[in-house]
């Protein structure tokens, strides 16, 4: 259903989008990537406190 609001411009005005900007888009992409790098370094921090992984792969 977001995709349609998105793509169909009948819809989109109905929600007044417009287009992202460079320095808008880039806000977006690191917004998004930050919850990636937070788990990351939680699963680090916790395998050099407790000495082991805590997420294993999938065998």
């Amino acid at each position: 259903m977001q995709v349609i609001v998105v793509v169909l411009p009948q819809i989109a005005n109905v929600f007044k989008l417009v287009p992202l900007n460079n320095i808008q888009w880039m806000y977006t992409i690191a917004i998004s990537i930050v919850p990636l790098v937070i788990m990351e370094l939680q699963k680090k921090f916790e395998e050099v406190k407790f000495g082991k992984t805590i997420y294993q792969k999938a065998r």
